[in-house]
């Protein structure tokens, strides 16, 4: 089986700002770059159950084709002329179902690197059984992960991969692995989205045009609001300490990168009582927490964290499938002897954060090297926040204290499995299950060992639940480094 996406070509043009930022990450992760890779998995809706595969494959491709990045691929700058793909064209097209057949790592050679979209791809879809539906929960979980557990082959390959959960014959999950330069994590959801609506047969609000975004880069306007925040970075940088994390404290695990997750109900609930009572956002409250323990490693005051910016603030782009998020500086004085005097700076800067998130990565990157080399060494937080969900607070009256302690109890830390290269030394991304959330952590062994990994994810949910009863001061993240 397979799926057929459609549409109106493009001749090669160059990368967004918010591909190029990806591109740039792809090639300082390689060869584990499926690290970047999203997943989606789609129960179908009950009206259109049961519901045959040959239909959800139709109704896919209807939805999957209002999207034109969907059909992109990255070629070499001097191939673009002609359109033909660089190193690595003569591979065949990778097919889900087998996927030791999908190339690893970067297939272009060379930079620059420009995007095509094509008339038309064809993409593999993989189809596994489930006995029930609980059994396809198990199953679409690890074919999503079996999807996105290889690196796209960016130069020959679609950039989505397309599985099906079966139950008794019919469709009971569909599940998509994404390739981070055709989108970010809410142009994921807005074509999760898309694919429910067309399921029943129904149609999304008109997706937008990604090659308006390009253009408005590329204008007078467009290079002059990105000059101004690459001034802001620049300033920054030349006052910021070279990085957060500089002690080297053990000698790397087998596999460097160690990945926590901390599931907290009480973090959840206590993040917003603590926004609805200091007028501010949960995502903010949760960045004064990760603030505060990146300026705790080094027991100091002044924390800079580099935030995912999701830029879709422009209704234009509001229902736009493309990679538009890029990162935010974020920084804050962490010098406060409760955490609650942390809430409204912290607001304040995140949305200096959100004003600094959309740039010309390449020119970015050429002003920081510059500020680099002005003061003799590398400077880079080599920290970043990624706030994954997609409301902030959760409808209702605030939750009370009483509530948060009584969720106390329901908190799970568990290892995931450790990775073998990450760009940052330390990684924070949140996401939500109902009303808790999971807090991730990825950490650099060298400088966050296992024990101080998990220490330091505990004491910020101490910290933040701690807070909703009264004084909760930042120095105890620097108790449970030192315990770590």
């Amino acid at each position: 089986m397979q799926v057929v996406i459609h549409g109106t070509p493009v001749a090669a043009g160059p990368l967004t700002w918010g591909q190029h930022a990806i591109w740039a990450a792809i090639g300082r992760t390689a060869p584990n770059d499926h690290y970047f890779n999203l997943t989606r998995v789609l129960t179908p809706p009950e009206r259109c159950r049961p519901l045959p595969a040959a239909d959800a494959l139709d109704r896919l491709a209807t939805a999957l084709s209002r999207h034109p990045t969907l059909r992109t691929r990255i070629v070499a700058d001097s191939a673009a002329g002609s359109g033909a793909p660089a190193r690595g064209a003569d591979r065949p097209e990778a097919s889900a179902l087998d996927l030791r057949a999908v190339p690893t790592g970067p297939v272009v050679s060379g930079e620059p690197v420009r995007q095509q979209i094509l008339a038309e791809v064809r993409v593999a879809v993989h189809t596994v059984e489930a006995a029930d539906e609980p059994d396809a929960d198990r199953a679409a979980e690890s074919l999503a992960a079996a999807l996105a557990s290889t690196a796209f082959a960016y130069g020959t390959e679609p950039p989505v991969r397309v599985g099906l959960v079966l139950v008794g014959g019919a469709v009971a999950r569909v599940v998509l692995a994404l390739c981070h330069l055709a989108t970010d994590g809410l142009g994921a959801d807005i074509l999760l989205r898309d694919v429910r609506l067309a399921l029943l047969g129904r149609t999304g609000p008109p997706p937008g045009d990604p090659l308006a975004v390009a253009a408005e880069e590329a204008s007078a306007p467009g290079r002059a609001r990105s000059d101004a925040v690459i001034g802001t970075w620049t300033a920054a940088y030349r006052a910021l300490p070279p990085s957060m994390f500089t002690t080297e404290r053990a000698e790397p695990q087998p596999v460097r990168w160690w990945v926590g997750r901390l599931t907290s109900p009480a973090l959840g609930l206590a993040s917003a009582a603590l926004a609805a009572r200091h007028r501010t956002s949960v995502s903010s409250v949760l960045l004064a927490a990760t603030a505060a323990l990146v300026a705790a490693d080094g027991g100091g005051d002044r924390a800079a964290v580099l935030t995912i910016v999701g830029n879709r603030f422009d209704p234009a782009r509001r229902d736009l499938v493309a990679t538009l998020s890029q990162e935010g500086l974020f920084t804050l004085d962490t010098a406060a002897e409760d955490f609650a005097g942390l809430l409204r700076p912290a607001w304040r800067e995140s949305l200096r954060a959100y004003r600094s998130g959309s740039y010309d990565q390449a020119a970015l990157d050429e002003a920081l090297a510059a500020v680099s080399a002005e003061r003799g060494t590398t400077v880079h937080p080599m920290c970043c926040f990624n706030d994954m969900r997609l409301v902030d607070l959760p409808p209702g009256a605030p939750p009370t204290a009483e509530q948060v302690r009584a969720a106390r109890a329901g908190s799970v830390f568990a290892w995931a499995p450790p990775q073998p290269q990450v760009a940052c030394r330390f990684c924070a991304h949140v996401t939500a299950d109902g009303s808790a959330l999971t807090y991730q952590v990825t950490g650099d062994t060298r400088f966050l060992p296992p024990t101080r990994l998990k220490s330091f994810v505990l004491a910020l949910e101490d910290l933040v639940v701690s807070a909703v009863d009264g004084p909760a001061p930042p120095a105890r993240l620097r108790s449970a480094a030192v315990a770590g």
